[in-house]
């Protein structure tokens, strides 16, 4: 275990003390979880964890994320369920055990942090022993685990070893150790026991007799004590609201982008997640289908993106919205001025060639033979001529039906962006105007880029290559928090591709009397946005448009690699994003997305594709992307994604309801048995509560049976729920 240890991160030496032994801690398919290494010299030691993967190798120091896993559960995973478990205190104890072929487990962080631990591999097994230090901690650390054992549904049966002839603070590897000694055997118990210059076998047989010989019942009094008996008081209770929303970062688009966006922000007095997505919309609405970000050898982004900033009414989201597409409307205008002649003069022609049709129409109506055959060759020739009217360029529309979303994509360059502070497009997903059937496809489609056809009644259909599509909305947050009683939107993965921000309201608490962003500010931006605007699409051998490919460089690629492993580990089980796989899963694309946006306007006077997206852009994204996955966990929290902590907000509301100062399992399910129709569906509500400390279980005696009682943590009513 020593050998190896600098690949995996763990230094040599720590606070001046070298490394002596390395424990791994494994799933229970054996595979590295992380690490626990200890450091010693001159009788003092330090004992550091490392869990925190920060790339595909390395591994940064920190506990394992609560539950913590067991170590050994490898070793339990294995073992039949019959099998006796002995429970210890430290990894060089369960080691030692283990090296002697017995399923021995224990938890990282000593003997205070039982209670921070995953205790149910142990739910159900027959023979569970608990096996002290000799010491008021190790004392401590069984009495708390006791009792986690015995608040379980279905409890294993529960002895305490107590070792005879320990020194103070002494263990099992030092009982071992002395045995060892008496067969003249040096063994610094780090290793595992030898099997060769001892007698094993012996040694074996002497446990099982100390075993048997020191077994006892846990004693009557812990029956009645809490999980946490170790501790006198209370944690206090963790908000089972999101997290607080971290600062929006204010230094993430070039220089000229990121003083329009603050500068907006100020002079609306409106939070900048809004200003910031909002732009970001429009940089994309702006740059969508002329770029695609290579971010593999393998592996392409397009460039558009979907935001969403939920904010009240009030809020002054129109103004917010305006400014940030001003530019997109300029240049709409510019290009339907540039448009018109020719606009006008097909619309003259094609009227001109009509009327022209109509007349020679009626002359074949009552024409015979050769005239009639004549007259059937030119109206089919002069149909064949007319000219096709032109469509002014559009860049963006607010709420479009899919098959007219069809329609004015093919009509501009398979390139479209819906922008609104209103939440109509909702509705429109949902299926309004198609019997409250969605029709999501064309929007789904947009996102990835992928080819699509649509059909658009008696015209020819229209097939796009590379279609997409910019979402940029700023609806009410009861409007996200209903989103999720329309399945599809969730099932289909709609909700999963939007980059959400919630931003706390600051109505009421506004001056009324910012002052107004400086011309240039908004001139510079105009500028930029307009030059990405007149960027032509690439060509490809046959001269067909095509999208510029950007490329990271080597630096950017790695960042990006980095915060993707970081992403992924997230959507494990108990991890940030366990219960948004659909978002999480495209969390690393959008990324990518933004950062080439973010290079994009950094070089849009010239030609973005002739230099590498770089390492100073990829950093800028990160820094939004922390912001955006905290805002996101709070958006899917507001529609009740995760049903264990809304399930656990409504007991809660309960507790409180009722004053409860404690409570039994079964009461709990009773109280709220139209909703959780299966004490299992309980579970992981009631697992929350621990979790958060607001309630801990205990076991008393009842009817010849335990029941499993939960205590309310005192602090409760001053909690924030």
């Amino acid at each position: 275990m020593i050998g190896g240890c600098e690949m995996q991160g763990i230094p040599q030496t720590f606070n001046g003390k070298p490394h002596r032994f390395t424990w791994t801690y494994r799933s229970a398919q054996g595979e590295p979880l992380g690490y626990v290494a200890r450091f010693d010299a001159d009788g003092k030691k330090d004992v550091v964890p490392y869990f925190k993967r920060m790339n595909g190798q390395g591994w940064q120091s920190g506990s394992a994320a609560e539950p913590r896993p067991l170590y050994g559960l490898d070793v339990l995973a294995q073992a039949d369920i019959a099998r006796a478990v002995f429970i210890v205190e430290g990894e060089k104890a369960a080691a030692a055990l283990q090296s002697l072929g017995l399923v021995a487990v224990t938890s990282q962080g000593g003997s205070k942090a039982a209670t921070k631990t995953d205790w149910k591999p142990l739910e159900g097994r027959g023979r569970v022993f608990l096996m002290p230090d000799n010491d008021e901690p190790g004392a401590d650390y069984i009495e708390a685990v006791a009792a986690i054992l015995r608040g379980f549904p279905q409890p294993p049966e529960v002895k305490i070893i107590r070792l005879p002839d320990l020194p103070a603070g002494g263990d099992v590897a030092d009982w071992i150790s002395a045995r060892v000694e008496h067969h003249f055997f040096d063994w610094d118990g780090f290793q595992p026991v030898p099997e060769s210059g001892i007698n094993t076998a012996a040694l074996i047989a002497d446990f099982q007799t100390v075993v048997q010989s020191n077994s006892e019942p846990v004693p009557a009094e812990w029956l009645g004590v809490s999980a946490t008996a170790a501790a006198t008081d209370w944690q206090a209770p963790i908000s089972l609201q999101s997290a607080t929303l971290p600062p929006w970062p204010d230094d993430v688009f070039p220089a000229q982008i990121q003083a329009f966006v603050s500068g907006l922000s100020v002079s609306t007095e409106t939070p900048p997640e809004l200003s910031a997505l909002m732009v970001l919309a429009a940089l994309s609405a702006a740059a969508q289908g002329k770029y695609r970000v290579r971010v593999k050898a393998d592996y392409f982004e397009p460039v558009n993106v979907w935001t969403c900033a939920g904010l009240p009414p009030g809020s002054r989201k129109t103004a917010v919205q305006g400014a940030a597409t001003a530019p997109l409307s300029a240049w709409e205008k510019i290009q339907r001025d540039i448009a018109e002649p020719a606009i006008k003069q097909a619309q003259s022609n094609h009227a001109t060639q009509t009327e022209r049709i109509g007349q020679l129409r009626k002359i074949a109506g009552k024409a015979t033979g050769a005239e009639f055959d004549n007259l059937k060759k030119e109206i089919a020739q002069l149909e064949a001529d007319l000219p096709e009217i032109p469509t002014a360029p559009q860049v963006w529309a607010q709420d479009v039906t899919p098959e007219n979303l069809g329609t004015i994509m093919g009509d501009n360059g398979e390139r479209m962006a819906i922008l609104s502070d209103e939440s109509g497009i909702f509705d429109i997903l949902a299926g309004r105007y198609s019997g409250g059937i969605p029709n999501l496809d064309l929007f789904l489609q947009g996102h990835a880029g992928s080819p699509v056809r649509v059909n658009r009644g008696s015209r020819p259909p229209v097939f796009m290559q590379n279609p997409a599509l910019t979402f940029g909305l700023s609806p009410q947050p009861d409007v996200l928090r209903g989103l999720t009683e329309k399945p599809s939107f969730r099932g289909r993965g709609l909700l999963g591709r939007f980059l959400y921000a919630l931003p706390a309201s600051n109505l009421g608490y506004r001056t009324l009397d910012a002052s107004a962003m400086l011309p240039d500010t908004r001139a510079r931006y105009e500028g930029i946005l307009m030059a990405m605007l007149n960027q032509e699409t690439a060509s490809d051998e046959a001269g067909n448009p095509c999208p510029h490919i950007l490329k990271l460089s080597s630096d950017a690629q790695q960042a990006w690699q980095s915060f993707a492993h970081k992403t992924e580990a997230g959507m494990r089980e108990g991890g940030t994003f366990a219960h948004l796989h659909d978002w999480a899963g495209k969390f690393p694309g959008a990324v990518a997305r933004i950062t080439a946006l973010l290079h994009i306007a950094r070089h849009a006077l010239i030609r973005p594709w002739e230099h590498e997206i770089s390492r100073e852009d990829m950093a800028a994204a990160l820094r939004m992307a922390d912001a955006l996955s905290a805002h996101a966990l709070a958006v899917f929290d507001l529609m009740g994604a995760d049903p264990a902590l809304d399930g656990a907000r409504t007991v809660l509301r309960w507790i409180e309801r009722e004053g409860k100062q404690e409570f039994t399992f079964r009461d709990c399910h009773y109280a709220h048995k139209t909703r959780f129709k299966r004490a299992a569906e309980l579970e992981p509500i009631i697992d929350v509560l621990i979790e958060r400390h607001y309630i801990r279980p205990r076991v008393a005696k009842v009817a010849h049976r335990p029941s499993r009682i939960l205590e309310v943590n005192p602090a409760m009513m001053g909690a924030t729920a």
